[in-house]
Order: structure tokens, then sequence, then C-alpha cells
């Protein structure tokens, strides 16, 4: 039998031979890098002169997509404004919160530099986006990169959660509960100067003072605002901001669980990062993000060449979801059916 590789701790283990009785023979280990935790050739997947113009970025498509996300939020929490007290300001209360909360994906885009050509749009819009969904984005910026380079890893990857062991924990996921206690806790933390070892491993030493600075402008903001709105007897941003992003959280997290929760704790990209076939609208307030197999094999392709990307990467990848609503129900028959798998899903 070939040899394969299975990852122990901070150590791949190559196991060269094996009998039935599973003495193992030859065994190797060696010191896990960032290139050896990605230790699947992908770099075959598609021909340079095919990836190429894949990789081209620009301006234009970022800013169009961009003004019409902020459009859409102008729109919705106009007809919040106009409804507020019935009950046509629910749908319109929900649509507000999604459209808050979707600005993960200009912010994710921004963290790559692929949302725009120019570096200093994407620094500007990806400050702008942290700050209206409370996700500082330098911090979000280093701790992403973190996920991409040890995606799936046990203990190195950040954002790497066990897969809900009962529907408790389901609930407990896509509630967003969990994620607004680390969202809030890390922000005052980061606000005080307090970092911990796994933030100080993922946080250049170069660009900590940064990171903590931007914590407490974030919060300034936010303390201003709500000295504002005491002082002026107003809950609009209550009403129009505040309430609509934490309630629209869990639509977000609904997306984001699919993308890796149920797949392979290995460092195979093709096998431990899912795919999710969605409709237009979705792909569109999710700045194509359902590609996510595609983006974590090829982080620097831009938002609007991802389905490019897919014709492509599909036949390689080991599951394409079919529907968010179908992947939710597979994990609820795992978890029902106490076969749980290890993956990532809180980021």
């Amino acid at each position: 039998m070939q040899g394969f590789k299975i990852c122990i701790g901070t150590k791949i283990v190559s196991l060269l031979s094996f009998d039935l009785t599973n003495n193992l023979k030859g065994v190797s280990i060696v010191e896990i890098t960032r290139e050896s935790w990605h230790c699947e050739n992908t770099k075959k997947l598609i021909d340079k002169k095919t990836l190429k113009p894949i990789l081209k970025r620009d301006n234009y498509h970022g800013i169009i997509h961009f003004s019409g996300h902020i459009l859409a939020i102008v729109i919705c929490g106009w007809l919040l404004l106009l409804t507020l007290g019935s009950a046509w300001s629910i749908p319109f209360f929900i649509g507000q919160g999604l459209l808050f909360a979707f600005l993960f994906a200009p912010l994710h885009e921004c963290i790559h530099s692929s949302a725009f050509k120019a570096r200093r749009l994407n620094k500007l819009i990806g400050h702008i986006c942290g700050l209206l969904i409370l996700r500082p984005f330098l911090y979000s910026k280093y701790r992403h990169m973190a996920h991409h380079t040890w995606t799936q890893h046990p203990t190195m990857d950040p954002d790497q959660v066990f897969f809900p062991r009962s529907i408790g924990e389901y609930i407990g996921h896509i509630s967003s509960v969990k994620i607004w206690h680390r969202l809030i806790k890390n922000m005052f933390a980061l606000a005080a100067g307090k970092l911990t070892s796994e933030e100080k491993a993922f946080i250049p030493k170069n660009e900590v003072t940064s990171v903590i600075w931007e914590a407490r402008f974030m919060l300034a903001t936010y303390v201003l605002l709500a000295a504002v709105s005491v002082w002026l007897n107003s809950a609009l941003a209550l009403y129009l901001w505040l309430g609509p992003r934490i309630v629209g959280e869990i639509g977000l997290r609904a997306f984001r669980m699919v993308e890796h929760t149920g797949m392979e704790e290995s460092p195979n990209m093709l096998a431990n990062t899912r795919t999710t076939q969605t409709n237009f609208l979705v792909r569109a307030l999710y700045w194509n993000m359902p590609y996510h197999a595609e983006h974590h094999l090829y982080p620097n392709v831009p938002f609007h060449a991802l389905p490019e990307l897919h014709k492509h990467i599909r036949p390689h990848l080991k599951e394409v979801g079919q529907g968010v609503v179908r992947v939710h129900a597979q994990i609820l028959r795992q978890i029902w059916s106490s076969k749980p798998k290890s993956s990532a899903a809180d980021q």
C-alpha cells in the first residue's frame, strides 16, 4: 500500500507501510510548515495561462458591487423608518440586518486586497466595513490570514471549532451567541492592550500597536454615537443599525457554517472546504463567497472571477453542497445519527 500522511498536533506523520494489526512501520515525523500543512498538490488544478486572466483585478467591479450594497442598506433603512411601529417593519428590520451583517463579505475581500486593485481603497473600505459590523479590520486581517495558512488544523487554525455534538451546540453556533461573546470580549481586550498567546502568534509584532489603537478608535466611535443618541433622545442608531446588525448575524452564520462544517480536518483543501450552490441574489449579497473551496485554493482571485474559476475547479472538489438548506439538513442528520466530524465553523 502507498504511504500517506496524517497530522498529529503540530507534526505530520508519514505512514510508509502498515499491517492489519496496526503495527506501523517506517514512521517519520517532520515539523509542520506553512507549505507542508497544505501538503496536497493543488498547483496543477489549472494551468498558468488559464489562471492569469482570472487573477486580474480592477476597481470597477468592487466599486459597483459595494455601491449597490450600500444603496440597498439605505433603501431598506428608509423603508424600515417609514414602517416603524407596524408589522410591516419586521421584514425590513430583518433585511437591514442581513445587509449589514453581509458587509462581512466586502470586509473579507478587502482583507485579501481583492475587492479593488487600489490597495488604499481596499484599506479604506475594509476599515469602514469593520466599523459598521463591529469587526476591527486589521485584527480580522491577521486572524483570517492565519485561518488560510492553517485551515482546519486542530491547534493552529484560530477559527477552527468542533462539529456540533448536539442540537443544543448547533443552535449555539447558528444563534451567534458565541460569536458575539468573542467579538465583544476581543474588542475590549484589544483596546486594553491585552493579547492572548494565540493572537501574538498571528499578529506581526510591528502591527500590534496599530491593532490596539484601531480597537480603541472603534470603541470611542461607538461611545460617541451612544452619547449623541442619548443627548438627542434618539433610538435611530439602535433601530436602523445596531439592532438589525445583531439579528442579521444569525443569517450570516447560517451561510458561514456550511463552508467548513462537516468537512475533513485535514490539509487537503479540496476536502476541508465546501463550495455550495446558491442563487444569484445570495451570490451577490455574499460577494461570491459560496464558491468557498475555490477561494481557499486561490485566495488571490478577485470575488467577481470566482464563478469562472469554479468551472475549472469543480471536477476536483470532494463535495459541492446543493444549497445552504440542504447542507444544514445534512449537518443535522449527522448530529442526530451521533456521527459527528470535526470542522471549522465560527470565524
